[in-house]
């Protein structure tokens, strides 16, 4: 007995309430889904259905059967679809929203890469600070970096800790001096990105513990980039994520400082809607985001010892 057709016959029987209809929804003739369905009781020793010339009826083993088969076999449907997905190759249009300042500065390669892979996928990367409805604006995916994500019935995906850096241009440092405690940072014109968690406090784990200082100065922008100028002429102090700033921070032409103090991270995850079965294109452009930023790759921290560089930069 093919015990799993047997099941499947079963159960279009109780859903549609007729051995014809289970027969026409099979493509299988009346009498061998009755056979299937007598071979069943048999082999189980129980009687699953009453038969009358006018009516069908669940008899309660049929019915606690019914529900066990209902979920077996949704099982076996999953993994055959999860098998099916694994075998086809990306293709139609991915949707992709993503953080200005993110996107900006590290997305480019990714998505050369990703044509690369997977030439049939056309990706549509649309950047912006706002919190996106994927459901409500069709979106496939989104990439966010929060400290934390609010509950929600879509899939977040950790993919790596987001290094956020203090720093200053060298001609500021010489002016000003450099801060030599984080609490320092209140006596110094800073630079505020606006869509930081916290823009105005700035918070540093420190060896008498956890220290928030309040901070301000005379520029404030929503786009971390546009910071980057002011910055490296010397206009103030800025925290700013290690993606926007790690490359003038390796040439010399900004600086690290508080290094002793780490200030506290993000996370950059990937989220998309909770389906039963992932769809190719967003299965594969998860993937490469965790092979991309692994360990955080290029969004990673600079290496702190950075002399031999500073010193030429001087």
């Amino acid at each position: 007995m093919d015990q799993v057709g047997a099941m499947r016959a079963f159960r279009q029987v109780v859903d549609l309430g007729s051995f014809t209809a289970a027969a026409h929804t099979l493509g299988l003739s009346k009498a061998a889904v009755s056979k299937q369905i007598s071979d069943l009781e048999t082999y189980l020793g129980a009687a699953l259905l009453h038969r009358t010339t006018r009516r069908l009826n669940v008899t309660e083993a049929g019915r606690a059967y019914y529900d066990s088969c209902v979920r077996l076999l949704e099982e076996i449907e999953a993994a055959e679809a999860e098998v099916r997905n694994l075998q086809a190759e990306p293709a139609g249009r991915l949707r992709v929203s993503a953080p200005n300042n993110f996107g900006q500065a590290v997305l480019g390669p990714l998505i050369c890469e990703l044509q690369k892979r997977y030439p049939k996928l056309a990706v549509q990367f649309e950047l912006n600070d706002r919190f996106v409805d994927l459901l409500e604006e069709g979106f496939d995916v989104a990439i966010r970096i929060r400290t934390t994500l609010p509950d929600s019935t879509l899939i977040a995906r950790r993919i790596c800790p987001v290094e956020r850096i203090v720093c200053a241009a060298p001609s500021y440092l010489k002016k000003h001096g450099s801060p030599k405690e984080p609490r320092d940072l209140a006596h110094h014109n800073c630079l505020i990105y606006t869509l930081s968690t916290s823009p105005f406090e700035w918070s540093f784990n420190t060896p008498q513990g956890h220290q928030i200082v309040r901070v301000d100065g005379n520029i404030h922008t929503n786009n971390g980039q546009l910071l980057l100028d002011p910055l490296r002429a010397g206009a103030g102090i800025a925290l700013l994520p290690a993606f926007v700033v790690g490359p003038d921070i390796e040439s010399g032409r900004l600086r690290q400082i508080l290094q002793k103090f780490s200030v506290n991270k993000h996370d950059l995850y990937v989220v998309y809607p909770q389906n039963r079965h992932l769809s190719p294109k967003v299965r594969v452009f998860v993937d490469l985001m965790a092979e991309w930023f692994q360990d955080g790759g290029p969004i990673a921290c600079p290496e702190k010892p950075r002399k031999p560089v500073r010193s030429h930069a001087k």
